[in-house]
């Protein structure tokens, strides 16, 4: 408040816990229960000294998941919710980290800064916004009135602190800048990289022709390696697990029950006056589109709306998870006619051309005989469209080669084409309609899903009473008694991949309250499914044992050795052969050369990946066969021809000035990501959500 009076003067529940027994008392001061308590209402963690309180954490899940809203039109899934609540505590935890820091560096924002940047010469555009004429000049008596008046106060405070914060920021960046600035020498040094150019020829051994029978390794091989390198085998806390599921994936009832939703209001469409308000109104799960459409511009499971009558509706037809009916609202006759087919298609090679043939007329003999055509397309079709039984819907004679195009247009409604051959392909195409209207329409569609209070309440059920017996009875004799699969599954701590289940922040929060082995857990809802689980095994955090890191280190042995074998072969082989030429011969190999390999490149054409060589080729004699040089997937002999080195004089300003800003933009990305990794080992975090959450 003191300063909106500066500000002015510039311008002119309570929260209480009944405790019921000193016992309780006493077991929630073990706990720490207390200590949260004192903390203050609703705050969830204190971050060295910082409460997090539960509105600012709640304002910023919303924030999150309303932004989604608005992005895509429908809520969060259960997964989302749970990621979204994990980016909120990370993110209020790293505000206070860089608060204190921002304290302790005496980075500070007085109370003049925030004055002049309300009502300085020029106004922050947080304010200026607000009080900005046509001719661009702020309008200072509006400025005033706005800040005198006293209704106005909480926002003025709101404003402050947001003002407050950013310029904090702002000093916080400035300082980390001016720690790292980019020298000129480091310019030249990118300039050289860039610019840099060789020329050379090279002989390449790759490690992968190194016979497996010449490597071998042995036991005390990959315990020697496991005991030097344990640190590359550390672990988090992690579960082993078991798991039965109960699906909340809508079953052929829900289906059903979609179909006959979307069918009883057909006749209302068509009876609508105004088919965008229908779909609005009636909650279509698919936006309005009112435009004019020629035939192929209409998706293939609305084609049936193109041989309707105006006014008139399609059957519900099911595709991509949803029920959708059309109507026509009006048509006009168009300049080009289009067809509409089914597919079958048929890839083949030189080899098998003349049985794909074959297949295709016997195809063709099968269909004429009564067979279906998309029965068969399903079964036998190559091409995306078969899980639709081949339906494309209506084609331009455009959208294929002449012969193919001319073949589908020629041939009658209702009738098959011969076999077409196109790009190592024979197409088969069914003629269901031809037609050179363009039409309106308006799709309705519903989203196949499992009803909440029927399939999946029911799901549910089940899970509650399979948890309950084997709560009772034992998880896996109740699993056998209800006929369920048990699965496994394996979950690391801050690993939101767990084996067995997927991506599942849920799950893995509810392993971090499940402490002892066999225990059972509640009833956990992920977004498809009912999950109940017991835990076998936990593993705390440390290293993995030997057994189970014998495989990976093997295989790292297995590579460095091949590195050890070709590099010790090309060493004996350049012995005795002292050219390029001589050395590819002796292994029956060819010398390769390269042009303008630039400095600044990682591969190499006709090698790969290659950043150890490409430096090589920059240090090594020029017109001279260089010693053996090991990189990441082979071992090189190189012979440098010609090397190019650009004048420093000479760099181009536009170069100085964009090089500047990447290597700054580089080195601050690089100093923040440590920096803050820092803060985070050092901060000192109590998180209290588990007595409020």
């Amino acid at each position: 408040m003191a300063l909106m009076e500066r500000l002015r003067n510039s311008t002119k529940i309570i929260f209480w816990v009944l405790i019921l027994s000193f016992g309780l008392l006493w077991g929630l001061a073990d706990t720490g229960a207390i200590d949260a308590i004192m903390i203050g209402p609703r705050s969830l963690a204190e971050v060295n000294g910082r409460a997090i309180t539960a509105e600012e954490y709640n304002a910023r899940v919303n924030a999150f998941t309303q932004q989604y809203q608005e992005q895509t039109g429908e809520a969060p899934t259960l997964e989302m919710r749970a990621y979204y609540d994990e980016l909120a505590w990370d993110e209020l935890v790293l505000e206070r980290i860089i608060d204190s820091e921002m304290e302790r560096l005496g980075i500070t924002v007085t109370d003049d800064e925030i004055v002049e940047m309300i009502t300085g010469a020029r106004p922050h555009p947080m304010v200026a916004q607000f009080f900005t004429r046509e001719d661009g000049s702020i309008d200072r008596l509006a400025l005033q009135a706005a800040i005198e008046a006293q209704e106005n106060t909480p926002i003025w405070l709101n404003i402050e602190a947001q003002l407050r914060e950013q310029r904090s920021r702002e000093k916080l960046n400035t300082f980390i800048m001016s720690s790292l600035r980019v020298t000129d020498a480091e310019i030249e040094e990118a300039f050289i990289r860039e610019n840099s150019v060789a020329t050379l020829e090279f002989v390449r051994f790759p490690f992968s022709a190194v016979d497996e029978a010449d490597i071998s390794i042995s036991d005390a091989d990959i315990r020697r390696y496991y005991r030097a390198n344990s640190n590359q085998f550390q672990r988090d806390r992690s579960w082993r697990f078991n798991f039965v599921e109960f699906s909340k994936l809508p079953t052929a009832q829900d289906t059903a029950r979609i179909v006959n939703e979307v069918a009883g209001l057909r006749a209302s469409f068509a009876a609508a006056t105004n088919d965008s308000l229908f779909v609005r109104d009636s909650f279509s799960d698919r936006p309005f589109f009112g435009g004019w459409l020629n035939p192929s511009e209409i998706n293939w499971f609305l084609a049936d709306v193109v041989s309707i009558a105006d006014g008139e509706v399609t059957e519900p037809i099911i595709h991509d998870n949803l029920v959708s009916i059309a109507k026509r609202s009006e048509s006009r006759a168009g300049t080009e006619q289009f067809t509409r087919v089914r597919k079958i298609q048929l890839n083949f090679t030189a080899s098998n051309r003349d049985a794909q043939l074959a297949a295709a007329r016997d195809i063709i003999r099968r269909v004429n005989a009564g067979e279906s055509f998309e029965e068969i397309a399903r079964t036998n079709s190559t091409h995306g469209s078969s899980v639709r039984g081949g339906n494309l819907g209506y084609v331009a004679r455009g959208d294929y080669s002449t012969a193919v195009g001319n073949a589908i247009f020629n041939t009658r409604v209702g009738a098959l084409t011969q076999p077409l051959e196109d790009n190592n392909r024979i197409m088969i195409f069914q003629v269901l309609d031809r037609s050179n209207r363009e039409i309106r329409m308006a799709q309705f569609s519903r989203i196949i899903d499992a009803e909440g209070g029927g399939t999946i309440r029911a799901q549910r059920e089940l899970a509650v009473d399979f948890q309950e017996f084997a709560a009772l009875d034992g998880f896996s004799r109740e699993a056998e008694r209800q006929g369920l699969a048990v699965q496994e599954g394996f979950a690391t701590r801050d690993t939101p991949f767990i084996t067995g289940i997927g991506q599942s922040r849920i799950l893995l929060s509810e392993l971090e309250g499940l402490n002892r082995r066999n225990a059972i857990s509640d009833i956990i809802e992920l977004d498809e499914r009912f999950v109940v689980l017991q835990v076998t095994e936990i593993l705390e955090a440390g290293t993995r044992p030997l057994e189970e890191v014998r495989a990976q280190i093997e295989t790292t042995l297995r590579n460095e050795r091949r590195r050890e074998l070709t590099r010790s072969r090309v060493e004996d082989l350049l012995s005795s052969n002292s050219t390029l030429e001589a050395l590819a011969a002796a292994d029956g190999r060819e010398v390769q050369r390269v042009d303008a390999l630039r400095l600044s490149a990682n591969t190499i054409p006709g090698a790969g990946r290659e950043p150890k060589v490409v430096g090589a080729a920059f240090g090594v004699e020029l017109n001279t066969v260089s010693r053996v040089i090991v990189g990441d997937n082979a071992a090189f002999v190189l012979y440098v021809t010609e090397r190019t080195q650009p004048d420093i004089t000479q760099i181009p300003s536009t170069f100085r000035n964009q090089t500047r800003e990447r290597l700054q933009m580089e080195k601050n990305q690089a100093f923040q990501e440590v920096w803050i990794e820092r803060l985070k080992e050092d901060a000192e975090i109590k998180d209290f959500r588990r007595f409020y959450m």
